[in-house]
């Protein structure tokens, strides 16, 4: 379905009114908005999905909604990017890894202890996976920034310990070594593994996407946001349509593009959303 054959069957989101209501949300740093009056339906996105997968970056995702089957679209997908919920979901599983890695390192180092064995683990905190990870990881969020922050301590305390429990053996006895291990197991490990558990439950407080489901007059769809930001009421005169300042030919694949708004306190656009005007990519 060509847009302009769309376009000409839908009247302007301004004609019934000089003021249109709008859910407001973010995909990387654009704000967008969807006109509530397109909006039947808010849920978080639990999941309960069917997927028909073709490859890691095609396949067809369906819900349902009041007992049919309706597609749902990820809008960070449709405008070419990364959904930020993704990002998180990558991210818990760096922080499982690598916790799991430092359980195994305490493993490592107490049976090196017990039998008298070469210590292969990391000793220097920045040379382990997490220590090297650690060093450019840049959290957005202020929580969880605050969080890996308290990392640095810890971490380069449990490093420590390899050289010092060693020559602790050698110097005083592997049972000496492994009384001292068995106390930094609630002190230091034990701080690094609370650590983790603070750090991945923040993750998971902010991994909480939103299905909208629109009536886009053809059809039901839902759309997957990664939260909802704000609602709020604009006006006729702070409406610009797309095509009074686009020239790239590339944004016509944009059927739902239907404008910008113009924000106050010298924000930048929003881009205003017209799901009446949707079409399928693969349509």
């Amino acid at each position: 379905m060509e847009a302009a054959a769309v376009t000409q069957e839908v009247e302007p989101l301004f004609s019934l009114s000089d003021s249109i209501e709008v859910i407001t949300f973010y995909i990387g740093n654009t704000q967008y908005a969807t006109p509530v009056s397109e909006v039947r339906y808010i849920e978080q996105d639990k999941r309960k999905t069917t997927r028909i997968e073709l490859n890691e970056k095609l396949g067809a995702e369906v819900t349902t909604y009041q007992g049919k089957p309706v597609p749902i679209y990820d809008l960070a997908n449709l405008m070419g990017c990364e959904a930020e919920y993704n990002k998180n979901i990558e991210l818990l599983k760096i922080l499982e890894d690598r916790e799991q890695d430092h359980k195994n390192w305490l493993i490592a180092l107490e049976s090196s202890l017990k039998n008298n064995t070469e210590f292969k683990g990391a000793k220097d905190p920045t040379q382990c996976a997490f220590g090297k990870w650690y060093l450019t990881f840049e959290p957005e969020d202020e929580i969880l920034a605050d969080i890996m922050k308290d990392f640095e301590e810890p971490h380069s305390k449990l490093h420590s310990l390899a050289d010092e429990l060693l020559n602790l053996k050698d110097s005083e006895g592997v049972d000496k070594a492994l009384s001292v291990l068995e106390y930094q197991k609630t002190r230091t490990f034990g701080k690094l593994i609370d650590l983790f558990a603070s750090a991945k439950e923040r993750v998971e407080n902010i991994t909480r996407p939103i299905l909208l489901y629109l009536d886009t007059s053809k059809k039901m769809i839902a759309v997957r946001l990664n939260a909802i930001s704000d609602i709020v009421t604009y006006t006729k005169n702070s409406f610009t349509t797309q095509d009074d300042v686009d020239e790239n030919e590339g944004l016509n694949n944009l059927t739902f593009v239907s404008g910008y708004l113009e924000n106050k306190d010298n924000e930048p656009p929003c881009v205003l959303l017209d799901w009446r005007l949707f079409s399928s990519p693969n349509a």
